[in-house]
């Protein structure tokens, strides 16, 4: 199954959803694209990364401006979302880092909730946010997709997770810093290779604050570790396409997965191996 894939990068005004919203409207019209099996939207690209005011920022769901917005842009492009992230309030306690994700037709069908929390020099989102429960595979109809926001890239496990219960790829949204950004493709690349797996990144690009930057570079990574696209820090969309049955063809050729052991069990260095 050859699909087609929109990565949206954009750098965001600080706070303004709306002028976020007409930002991606443009950049999607600019783009020529009319439909695409799959359109992906960075982390935060509502409001940008603005921790002390992530709950000013909170949407309720089903009135948010972020919904509407997404769910129009499904039909309008007869395309699956997954909406990259936005703070929602999720509960009377505190809010959520949240990807809606919506099917063809515009129906939410489901969402998921930053599983692990950015911690680094006090820009800690655990102080204003809560965290989600687990992570998702989402079941579609152009395949299995496990989902992930921006620091979940770092946990190897989760990703090895989504392999073995038959994700087909795995999509990254991200607002990653431009000081890390080689640490960004590192990771990334190493997911993609240790899984087999196809890793689509969808990141952030432009001004933090006056101190930092987002790196930018959405692309995607073939399950060999190889960039099938890329961006750099433009505002643009990326259009990619990737190939599962390609993919499938050389797990079994290459079966890395098959030969791993369901166990990994360290030998004390008191016991004899004779």
């Amino acid at each position: 199954m050859k699909l087609k894939l929109l990565l949206v990068q954009i750098e965001a005004i600080t706070g303004d959803i709306d002028s976020n919203i007409e930002k991606v409207k443009k950049l999607l019209k600019d783009s020529g694209e009319t439909s695409s099996d799959l359109i992906i939207m960075p982390e935060l690209w509502t409001t940008g990364w603005d921790c002390p005011n992530f709950n000013k920022y909170s949407e309720e769901l089903y009135s948010s401006k972020t919904y509407n917005f997404l769910k129009q842009l499904a039909v309008e492009y007869n395309s699956y979302i997954i909406g990259g992230s936005s703070i929602l309030h999720k509960n009377d306690e505190k809010d959520r880092n949240t990807c809606l994700i919506f099917n063809r037709k515009g129906n939410l069908i489901t969402s998921y909730d930053k599983f692990h929390l950015f911690s680094h020099r006090g820009q800690s989102e655990g102080i204003y946010l809560e965290e989600g429960d687990s992570p998702l595979i989402v079941n579609t109809d152009i395949g299995k997709i496990g989902v992930s926001i921006c620091y979940d890239i770092r946990f190897p496990e989760m990703f090895r997770l989504y392999t073995y219960s038959g994700a087909d790829f795995i999509v990254n949204v991200a607002a990653w810093p431009q000081s890390f950004m080689e640490e960004y493709i590192s990771l990334t690349r190493a997911r993609a290779v240790e899984n087999q797996i196809y890793v689509v990144c969808s990141c952030m690009t432009g001004k933090i604050n006056d101190s930092f930057n987002f790196s930018g570079h959405s692309m995607v990574i073939d399950y060999k570790g190889r960039y099938v696209d890329k961006l750099e820090r433009e505002e643009k969309v990326l259009t990619s396409f990737i190939d599962l049955n390609e993919m499938k063809e050389y797990r079994k050729q290459m079966p890395i997965l098959e030969d791993t052991k369901k166990c990994y069990k360290l030998r004390s260095e008191n016991e004899k191996n004779i």
